[in-house]
């Protein structure tokens, strides 16, 4: 690689995906060959897979140098392998993109293009998506609107259908490998550093092979990590709804007393006690889990445990590894 190329880092995490990792190769050697004026490594971050998948990885370093692996000991989820990939990137920009090939490698060409531009971010956009129910549609709807209306990423608002598949440049992915969040957003956070971005559309296909990694319950969770990361609006709204709730009640004991000394109505018995008791029982409880999400991710953070661990590498030099395990983020302090 000649010195004055700028230097591409692609960054895939990966679990279980040996029925896709063959054509991952053969699309992304095609792109990174017909864009000879930058010069590229791809990582992919084996997520502790129980398949051939590192196997696969291995050779494939072997066929073409510039993919390379990261191992870790185990499923530290997506968001962690793209912690421990963009630790290990070195390139004037790095892409993220998922292994199932629905983010088309083909849309790094036009990445780059618009980073040549002058542009931080560059983030895909879902223009269609192919093999998805109408459902899970309507809820890919649901979650923006609600992301959106609850949240403050930065002061601005996540794009509709925006997508973990992007180009950051340097400057902002060394940000995020300052941040040692445990419970991460990546897209929340890639719009909290700010920059300059700007999005590009994309149709996105089905899944190459294998099964989904991504089915509801995890999508739930990536929900709710993005309102209680990047939003008070919760806890806000616990306030809101205890003064309500007392309003309420204060106005339905005058109802009631002045329905029995001025109307003659006897206030009626045991019934409305125990509405009113399960009634209020469950907004409490409501609050109690609220409160108890903000303490989880407290507790997450205060044990400091790392994001990842590695358990190996290829295509690394073995002291550039040992470097970079030395000064891997730590709660509260910067590499």
């Amino acid at each position: 690689m000649s010195a004055e190329r700028k230097l591409v880092s692609i960054v895939i995490p990966a679990w279980n995906e040996e029925a896709v990792i063959p054509e991952l190769g053969r699309r992304l050697a095609q792109v990174m060959d017909a864009h000879p004026q930058y010069g590229f490594e791809v990582i992919v971050v084996d997520n502790g897979s129980r398949d051939k998948s590192f196997e696969l990885l291995h050779g494939l370093h072997h066929q073409d140098p510039r993919f390379k692996t990261v191992q870790l000991s185990r499923n530290f989820t997506a968001d962690g392998g793209v912690a421990a990939g963009l630790r290990y990137a070195t390139g004037h920009c790095a892409v993220l993109m998922d292994a199932d090939l629905q983010d088309p490698p083909e849309c790094i060409g036009q990445f780059l293009e618009k980073w040549e531009q002058g542009f931080d971010v560059v983030y895909g956009v879902i223009r269609s998506r192919e093999g998805v129910s109408r459902t899970r549609r309507l809820g890919n709807k649901l979650f923006y609107k609600l992301l959106n209306t609850v949240t403050n990423v930065g002061g601005t608002s996540l794009p509709q259908n925006v997508t973990a598949f992007r180009l950051m440049d340097r400057r902002v992915y060394e940000v995020l490998n300052r941040m040692a969040e445990t419970n991460r957003f990546t897209r929340g956070l890639c719009a909290w550093c700010g920059f300059t971005q700007v999005g590009i559309e994309f149709d996105r296909a089905e899944r190459f092979a294998g099964e989904t990694k991504a089915p509801l319950l995890d999508i739930v969770k990536e929900a709710i990590d993005g309102i209680f990361s990047f939003s008070f609006i919760p806890l806000k709204l616990v306030t809101v709804l205890g003064l309500a709730l007392s309003v309420f009640s204060f106005l339905f004991l005058a109802w009631q007393l002045i329905a029995s000394f001025f109307m003659g109505n006897a206030v009626e018995g045991y019934l409305t006690i125990i509405c009113t008791i399960l009634l209020m029982f469950g907004f409490l409880f409501l609050v109690l889990g609220v409160i108890g999400e903000y303490l989880a991710r407290i507790f997450d953070e205060v044990k400091a445990r790392p994001l990842y661990v590695v358990k190996g590498t290829v295509g690394f030099p073995e002291e550039f590894s040992t470097a970079l395990d030395r000064r891997l983020p730590v709660h509260g302090s910067n590499p």
